[in-house]
């Protein structure tokens, strides 16, 4: 959580201290303005911590919903108990941009052991966010229609028939078309961006000006078809994410 938002939010600890929307993950996905967005829209603290420990040293017990960012899927059934534990009596979700995370997930939560698990799209519409969002406050679990149709028994292939991971967490990034057609300081300034680093310090790094970073970025987006940096920076985390957590060294 950057400095600015984090002052900001513990000036308003007493305003909303009695309930709070904790999103672990990356600043990437969820931003200073959407935690102000749900503050506003909703009246309750939102907190963005990187990783569930970090979750751990501020939480208190009062009620709150933990949202865990799909990166974070190995660690969420690896420490499933920890995270419920987080939750408290409140709610925990799972946040996903790709249907395939969710549906790995459903396969594998053990639900009598750890209890129910909500889902939250993030590709959606702001309205249709706000309001899964707002369920869940309310401790209401949404579960797409995709895997409803799991438990109904109407999909036409059993959900348990898919047994691989559906992020290519073990595959070599090389070998993807795409991500294959960039340079070597294409791939560089890329793992940046998706560290949230800025063109200034990408180029303090990496020893080149601001200008050739954004014509790298201008290089990279243009090769792998999408329009802007946060788009290029998930596809990173898609197609290299153990490289993509790497932590860096400024």
């Amino acid at each position: 959580m950057s400095g600015s938002f984090q002052n900001e939010s513990a000036s308003q600890d007493a305003r909303y201290e009695d309930f709070s929307i904790n999103f672990i993950g990356k600043e990437l996905f969820y931003s200073n303005q959407t935690l102000r967005s749900v503050q506003s829209e909703f009246g309750v603290q939102a907190l963005r911590h990187e990783t569930l420990d970090a979750l751990a040293s501020r939480s208190t017990e009062n009620g709150k919903v933990v949202v865990v960012d799909q990166m974070m899927l190995d660690d969420l059934l690896t420490r499933s108990k920890e995270y419920t534990h987080r939750a408290a009596s409140g709610c925990l979700a799972f946040a996903y941009r790709k249907e395939e995370s969710a549906r790995f997930l459903f396969e594998r939560w053990d639900r009598s052991l750890f209890g129910d698990i909500g889902f939250l799209p993030m590709n959606v519409a702001p309205d249709v966010w706000r309001a899964i969002l707002r369920l869940l406050m309310h401790e209401e679990l949404y579960l797409p229609c995709f895997l409803a149709d799991c438990v109904s028994g109407t999909q036409k292939s059993p959900c348990k028939t898919i047994t691989r991971s559906p992020e290519p967490r073990r595959s070599s990034p090389a070998r993807h078309p795409l991500y294959s057609k960039l340079t070597r300081r294409e791939k560089q300034v890329l793992r940046l961006v998706s560290q949230g680093k800025s063109n200034k310090l990408i180029a303090a790094k990496l020893g080149i000006t601001e200008h050739t970073v954004k014509l790298h970025m201008h290089n990279v987006v243009g090769k792998i078809g999408v329009s802007n940096r946060t788009a290029a920076a998930h596809f990173y985390y898609e197609v290299a994410p153990q490289e993509a957590q790497r932590v860096s060294v400024d």
